[in-house]
């Protein structure tokens, strides 16, 4: 290998991505992280004093942040602050499919910018999610996946809700059910006023549960002629969705 091509791969190595850490809220001044952040930042990435960070919170402000002591917590002085832009808005409403099949869906939807997910209680649901611990999980997770994905803010994760109390907050106009049966491709339904993406479980959406789609005029959408995970269908739903112009 030329000399020349052997210093760039090794400079190109030496690259880091600018830390990331989520607060509470960015403002300017003085700010102390947590525990939890302090510990990771100067005893696992170890940094050091005068080095610049990217601070985010849940709302999708950012701030740039220089360190000024390490420990015992660390400190950072916010030097700057991006309000967010506005970007397209859209909740998943999901049954919750079993295991750790939960967790990669919460962390893939807050990766391709999902605002929202609604963990549903449906007639033919077999994974009920309920108690604080679960919440927090996925909380943790979400920051996690933003963290890494650089998105703007962290997915609202809410607390398990029953289809009825949810169909009688959304606006029915703006929402899409997904359904294998008597349903169009969802490329020919969806549009960008399309905000809420409704996905039942693995057992199918019940007849009941059907018809109240049909009384509340809720648009029915196809992902194609297979059955499909309930977490692959958000993911490739939610996508689709977050996609159209």
């Amino acid at each position: 290998m030329h000399v020349g091509a052997v210093a760039i791969a090794r400079s190109s190595r030496t690259i880091q991505p600018m830390r990331r850490v989520h607060v509470p809220a960015v403002t300017l001044g003085d700010l102390a992280l947590n525990a939890e952040e302090s510990h990771h930042l100067a005893n696992v990435l170890r940094v050091i004093v005068g080095e610049t960070i990217e601070l985010f919170d849940s709302s999708g402000v950012v701030g740039l942040a220089q360190i000024e002591v390490t420990s015992p917590v660390v400190r950072v002085r916010v030097l700057s602050i991006v309000k967010p832009e506005l970007v397209r808005e859209l909740t998943v409403a999901a049954a919750v499919p079993k295991n750790d099949r939960a967790e990669w869906m919460i962390e893939k939807l807050t990766e391709i910018g999902v605002t929202r997910f609604i963990p549903l209680r449906t007639r033919h649901s077999v994974v009920h999610p309920d108690g604080s611990s679960k919440l927090q999980r996925w909380e943790r997770i979400a920051v996690e996946a933003a963290k890494q994905s650089h998105r703007a803010g962290v997915m609202r994760i809410d607390t398990l809700t029953p289809l009825n109390d949810l169909l009688r907050t959304i606006d029915s106009s703006t929402t899409l059910v997904l359904s294998t049966s008597n349903a169009r491709p969802l490329p020919q339904v969806a549009s960008s006023e399309h905000t809420v993406l409704l996905i039942g479980p693995e057992g199918g959406w019940s007849a009941e549960e059907i018809e109240q789609f049909r009384q509340a005029g809720i648009v029915t959408a196809s992902l194609g002629a297979t059955i499909l995970r309930i977490e692959t269908a958000a993911l490739v739903g939610a996508a689709a969705l977050m996609m159209r112009e």
